[in-house]
């Protein structure tokens, strides 16, 4: 047996692909080698084409952009982590490769690479090889690649998913790593259980606060129970970063002002100038004369008026100040530009801050009647004053920090409005209930929408399939479509035997088309779709008889106290103490500070500067506030249960899982647990449903 461990010359190398970056490095190190964002620019490619991309990804296009140095071209921004269900799953409309009809043939010369039809797998590739030659010291001195030897082959790969990723994604991407990556071995974690192992604990429930969402998921004695796995798309990082924008906006209009838009035309108007001089002396090199009218006058040339110049009333990003007329790029890159201002922002702990036990939000909600006094004391933006915490909120009253915007305007920014933002997380009033149960109706309509659009995609599969076969013509007949599918339901010793029952030619095996792989995959994950049970699965009383029954009974619209509770009470009675006493909090999303402390001027860098102090507090501060919601809640009918909460340190919360995952890689224990290329050829894919559960 083969041991990677710590002090071999072949170490395990851990992948943590989440929703906003992506994380790879060796097992036994504390800190991942290759750490870059999961979204990156591409341009999709048309129909009758072997792949979904039509150009490398490109990772630069925050500050610049990707096709010239004025446009973006046809490039758009691309995740591997479908933000909806979390998975590494792609719709039928975002593959482009599936619609390739042309290679619907099943020929032994068919590359690899055009079998993994789907964006988001075709992503995980990109990503893996990028990790492979560039960040993971797997090139020669100079720094080149060196592409005469495989380095990868080398090392097992510990792959982290999420605790209800469907076992037809997991066979999938376990093919993908043996069949493109030629990987010795591999083993698939959930990331709940490694972030459990980050902590040194076996049995606890973890809150992972991520970027699309929250995920909640109970694990007993180093298991998932995925009865009790919930997740919330309301309560994710973006979310707190568009709050943070929404928040920013109102402070450019209200702080901002008519002095901001004359100082910002007047700068405009002398980049203008400037270009034009520029533009002229490159075309007439010699000194320009001055034009006269027929008397002889001289004739005053018509520069560019500063009236002329629009302004945007928003939060501009850093490369919209740059620009001499203040053009926005592409929706999308611009969204993501400012998305990552108000990420500097919240970083730093300016843009956000978690409030007390029983805080009162500063802003009344949509349509909330407010007395005179409250009306008449508008909150930053315009936003009208709670009047329920006029009385109560003692950061009404507090000091403001200044913070200099891109483009030179100074604000202030109130901690009240720091904590409003917070609340998203904690707060039960109208205002944040409706936002999440807004957030939970959407969810809803495009998992129907992903569901129909798997289906229409079947059934177009099946019917050309059909024509095929009538036709007589070459390719994949259905009876051996069916034996060959390696996401069926056979037994492992069936599948063995039917794995490559398609048609041999040399004896070699035949790669299937991606319209028959993604027919198969997408038939497989249907069910996991779906936002209601099947039929016959309700008892009498309505309620839901086997929880982990397929389909996508996680979604729920309650704050993340509220879900750890539901989820322990998902679970058994005797294992519902012991959840309970062991919380861990993890994710990037809850790296958010008190609203107490003092900080440094220095703790923000790229767009804006920082003046004087900014109120940062406890790192503790969000598990502290979760753990007395919690029990709060529980104590209602439980008065013995203890509720402890524990969470890294705060530079550490984010990267929780890959440390879990880096810990078990190392541990001479673990090393009968991997999945080998002998049992992959043994027993199929479907292996890693029995040695991963």
């Amino acid at each position: 047996m083969t041991t990677y461990t710590v002090g071999n010359d072949v170490q395990a190398l851990v992948a943590d692909i989440g929703s906003y970056s992506t994380k790879i490095g060796y097992a036994g190190d504390d800190h991942p080698q290759a750490l870059y964002n999961s979204t990156t620019a591409a341009v999709k490619a048309q129909n009758q084409s072997s792949s979904n991309f039509a150009k490398k990804p490109k990772r630069d296009f925050t500050l610049r952009c990707v096709d010239g140095a004025n446009g973006d071209g046809d490039y758009d921004l691309v995740n591997p982590v479908d933000p909806v269900t979390g998975w590494l799953f792609s719709p039928p409309s975002k593959n482009s490769a599936n619609n390739n009809t042309s290679s619907s043939l099943s020929s032994n010369e068919q590359s690899t690479t055009a079998a993994d039809a789907w964006e988001s797998h075709e992503l995980v590739n990109s990503y893996l090889q990028h990790a492979f030659q560039h960040s993971l010291g797997l090139s020669r001195g100079n720094g080149e690649m060196d592409t005469s030897v495989d380095y990868s082959h080398h090392h097992p790969l510990l792959m982290l998913d999420k605790s209800h990723t469907p076992p037809a994604l997991r066979q999938r991407l376990l093919e993908i790593m043996f069949e493109t990556h030629n990987l010795p071995s591999v083993f698939f974690l959930r990331d709940a259980i490694a972030a459990c192992y980050a902590v040194g604990r076996t049995t606890a429930t973890v809150v992972d606060v991520g970027y699309s969402g929250t995920m909640v998921t109970p694990v007993y004695e180093g298991f998932v129970e995925r009865s009790g796995v919930l997740r919330n798309n309301a309560c994710g990082a973006r979310n707190i970063e568009e709050r943070v924008l929404e928040m920013m906006d109102g402070l450019v209009v209200s702080q901002g002002g008519r002095k901001r838009k004359e100082r910002m035309r007047r700068r405009a108007k002398e980049k203008l100038e400037l270009q034009q001089q520029q533009q002229q002396s490159a075309v007439e090199p010699s000194p320009k004369k001055s034009k006269r009218d027929d008397k002889g006058h001289f004739i005053k040339e018509k520069g560019i008026t500063a009236s002329a110049i629009t302004i945007p009333d928003y939060l501009m990003p850093l490369y919209q100040v740059r620009r001499a007329s203040y053009n926005p790029r592409k929706d999308p890159f611009h969204a993501w530009s400012r998305l990552a201002l108000a990420r500097e922002i919240k970083e730093c702990g300016l843009g956000v801050a978690v409030g007390p036990m029983g805080y009162v939000s500063s802003s009344a909600a949509p349509g909330e009647d407010a007395s005179a006094d409250a009306a008449a004391a508008a909150g930053e933006g315009g936003a009208v004053i709670n009047p329920a915490a006029a009385s109560t909120n003692m950061f009404l009253t507090a000091a403001k920090l200044p913070y200099t915007l891109p483009d030179g305007t100074n604000v202030e920014i109130s901690t009240a409005s720091r904590c409003d933002v917070v609340e998203l997380y904690f707060g039960n009033d109208e205002q944040n209930s409706l936002y999440r149960d807004n957030v939970f109706d959407e969810t809803v309509q495009k998992l129907e929408e992903y569901s129909k659009e798997v289906e229409d995609f079947i059934a177009e599969g099946e019917d050309d399939e059909d024509e095929t076969n009538e036709g007589g013509s070459k390719g994949i007949p259905s009876s051996s479509a069916a034996k060959g599918d390696p996401y069926s339901n056979t037994s492992y010793r069936g599948e063995k035997s039917s794995r490559y029952a398609g048609s041999r030619r040399n004896n070699k095996k035949t790669h299937y088309s991606p319209n028959v792989i993604s027919t198969k995959l997408y038939s497989a994950c249907l069910p996991y779709l779906r936002t209601e049970p099947p039929n016959g699965l309700l008892n009498e009383g309505g309620n839901v008889s086997n929880m982990n029954d397929n389909y996508f009974h996680f979604l729920t619209s309650a704050s993340p106290a509220q879900m750890v509770c539901d989820a322990v009470y998902r679970c058994d009675r005797d294992q519902q103490a012991k959840l309970l006493g062991d919380v861990v909090v993890c994710g990037g999303g809850a790296c958010i500070t008190g609203a107490s402390g003092v900080v440094g001027s220095s703790a923000l860098g790229g767009g804006g500067t920082v003046g004087g102090t900014s109120l940062l507090g406890d790192e503790q501060a969000f598990p502290d506030r979760l753990r007395e919601e919690v029990e709060a809640i529980v104590h209602k009918h439980t008065m013995g249960w203890r509720v402890k909460v524990t969470s890294p340190n705060i530079s550490e919360r984010a990267i929780c899982s890959w440390l879990g995952g880096s810990i078990l890689g190392s541990l001479g224990t673990f090393q009968d647990m991997w999945i080998s290329k002998q049992d992959y050829e043994e027993y199929g894919a479907a292996i890693v449903n029995r040695k991963c559960p």
